[in-house]
């Protein structure tokens, strides 16, 4: 087992402390996962010499950072529509010892927070800290982030966060004289008659509660907030905060072994999440931060005035809690005179409030696995983290709205429905929107507009493709936009095209040819010099050109031979032949010629008919009929 290894030194010349870091064990000469943040140890070190601190956010840092360390952060081409352009796909850029910004693609943004007792606090970084109704200059929000951190989040651990069960686990230093005297108010409120306001508004309190119990010496995590159980009534649209009474116990920060001191985040909500007890710091305490504007006023807590659901201030972007499958059960009745929580539509900035995960569940969200919901053979070789999918599908679906509005045989249809992206084509009606289980695949559901020649299974094949080989990793543009080139096609051209990709996702149900087939999308590098690779590998005029890789079908042992066909389909002729490749290489002369030879063979021997599309015809030909000479492409 390998462990870390930190080094103190003084040096007098700077008079600063020196951090070293390295590893101990079999495996010493791997890195210290510490390294992305030696910097931010040392700034905190030199301002806090404390050795005790220090080896406390090593070790609450040390498997966040495992996991994180694990994120490709190698640059990548062909991404976007500017193919020679590199993007990285994982920036990581520390903010300090306990916070870890990662940034995908310079477009989205999410927040690591490492705290105690095994758990992370995550958010869209997009966010301001200071105002989740303003963006940060270069990031954008990422639709959908709060819904799938929350399929994450481990039920058991939020549920003895959230101490249900409040005669086993007392969740609060707060004595029955107190909590006497708490309800004694509430119910003489309640006698009271309403005095002006709108109906269903209820008065402030008299006075406030006491935040400690006398006889308990108050913690200095429980002094400047209040626990989230006393701030939200059960009149409070969130789900997860739905108490028997608004006065209900909950467990205070000290009682789980948080501590919030200056190392802590500030967010305008004063906890890390309406389902987290946890609590932070007000935004009168962010001049504590090293480098942190001097932000002056009342706590967030102390401007809520009144239990109403109404008051501005109370209003949740968290689902309701019948829709919510972390919503707790509460072991006692809404008291009859208080009205129902009002059911309020999700905020787009809910992902701002903080998610509590625990670090199993980060490595989870963070490292390398097999796409969900896919059969195996159907998934595509470029292995991910589920984080990457969700964000790669997210930056997918932007990029299939933008290419809608450029796409002139393709219009977009009004949708309701967040998150849902829907068009149609001049015979097909497309839905496209996160698969609902996972949030890491785009889904496509093809619906004709009318009774035409469409199978079920020719649809479902349609949407398979778009799943598994078009909106799946590596996430590129052109790869989109290749794909809704071939959905604005002519009908009988893009039901050929679809018999194509069945062949190329069953490739067993076709055993007597001697090829199987990748509908090539964007152009391969090793493909003919037709165009630069990463490029459209559809183009579709009066003439369409596209691109089919074919793989030799081979015993095991043996290397398979692969080769790059160009084909061009004469729509006015009805002729499918190979394109004439410029400057043609040595390497594939042979296979060319050949290719070239048995498609003019074919349309000689099967002229086309009258509006009948060849493409899968003469590809079919190809593929049982292709023999290369000894050596392969040669």
């Amino acid at each position: 087992m390998t462990f870390g290894q930190v080094t103190i030194q003084w040096n007098s010349s700077t008079q600063r402390f020196h951090l070293s870091l390295g590893t101990v064990g079999p495996n010493s000469g791997c890195s210290n996962c510490h390294n992305i943040i030696l910097h931010q140890l040392q700034e905190m070190f030199n301002k806090t010499p404390t050795v005790v601190q220090l080896l406390q956010v090593l070790s609450d840092t040390q498997a966040p950072l495992n996991a994180i360390n694990k994120l490709p952060t190698v640059p990548m081409l062909g991404l976007t529509q500017r193919t020679n352009t590199a993007y990285q796909c994982f920036s990581i850029l520390p903010q300090s010892p306990t916070h870890i910004r990662l940034a995908f693609r310079n477009m989205y943004c999410i927040d690591i927070y490492c705290r105690s007792r095994g758990v992370v606090a995550i958010r869209d970084g997009a966010y301001s800290l200071f105002d989740n109704t303003k963006i940060v200059e270069g990031f954008y929000p990422a639709p959908g982030l709060k819904t799938f951190l929350n399929m994450f989040v481990d039920s058991n651990q939020d549920a003895r966060r959230r101490s249900i069960n409040e005669d086993d686990n007392p969740p609060s230093p707060v004595g029955g004289d107190v909590m006497d005297t708490l309800m004694s108010q509430f119910q003489a409120q309640q006698q009271q008659p309403m005095r002006g306001g709108p109906v269903g508004v209820y008065p402030p309190l008299t006075s406030p509660p006491t935040p400690y119990h006398p006889n308990v010496a108050p913690s200095p995590s429980m002094m400047p907030t209040q626990s989230p159980g006393t701030i939200h009534a059960s009149g409070s649209p969130s789900g997860a905060l739905r108490a028997p009474s608004p006065f209900g116990p909950t467990p205070s920060p000290s009682s789980l072994g948080i501590a919030m001191g200056p190392t802590s985040f500030a967010s305008p909500h004063g906890a890390l999440d309406p389902s987290s007890p946890y609590a932070m710091v007000s935004p009168s305490q962010r001049g504590q931060w090293p480098g942190s504007p001097q932000v002056s006023g009342p706590s967030p807590g102390a401007r809520i005035h009144g239990m109403s659901p109404g008051n501005p201030s109370l209003h949740s972007p968290i689902p309701d809690a019948s829709h919510s499958p972390r919503a707790g059960s509460s072991s006692g009745a809404m008291p009859s005179s208080m009205p129902p929580p009002r059911k309020l539509p999700q905020r787009s900035w809910a992902a701002s409030i903080p998610t509590i995960l625990t670090h199993n569940a980060l490595h989870v969200l963070l490292l390398p696995s097999p796409t969900p919901c896919l059969v195996p053979g159907l998934a595509g070789s470029y292995l991910c983290s589920p984080l990457e999918r969700f964000l790669g599908s997210v930056i997918m679906r932007r990029h299939l709205q933008r290419i809608i509005q450029l796409e002139p045989n393709l219009s977009i249809v009004n949708s309701n429905e967040p998150g849902v992206i829907m068009f149609k084509t001049e015979v097909l009606k497309c839905r496209v929107a996160l698969n609902p289980k996972s949030y890491q695949t785009l889904q496509l559901k093809v619906t004709p507009e009318n009774a035409g020649p469409w199978s079920q299974e020719e649809l479902q094949v349609l949407e398979k493709f778009f799943e598994t080989r078009v909106a799946g990793p590596p996430f590129k543009y052109n790869t989109l936009n290749a794909f809704t080139k071939l959905l604005g096609a002519p009908t009988n051209i893009l039901r050929d095209c679809v018999r194509i990709m069945k062949l190329e996702l069953f490739p067993d149900q076709a055993t007597q040819l001697k090829w199987n087939v990748q509908f090539c999308l964007t152009i391969p590098p090793s493909a003919p010099p037709i165009a630069p690779p990463g490029t459209i590998a559809v183009v579709l005029k009066s003439k369409m050109l596209f691109f089919l890789q074919l793989t030799q079908r081979l015993p095991v042992p043996q290397e398979p031979v692969n080769i790059i066909v160009p084909i061009v389909y004469d729509m006015a002729m009805g002729l499918t032949q190979q394109a004439d490749i410029p400057r043609q290489h040595s390497s594939s002369g042979a296979a060319a010629l050949m290719v070239s030879n048995i498609l003019k063979r074919f349309n000689e021997l099967h002229p086309a008919r009258q509006g009948e599309c060849t493409i899968f015809a003469s590809v079919h030909e190809l593929m049982a009929n292709l023999n290369l000479p000894p050596g392969g492409r040669q």
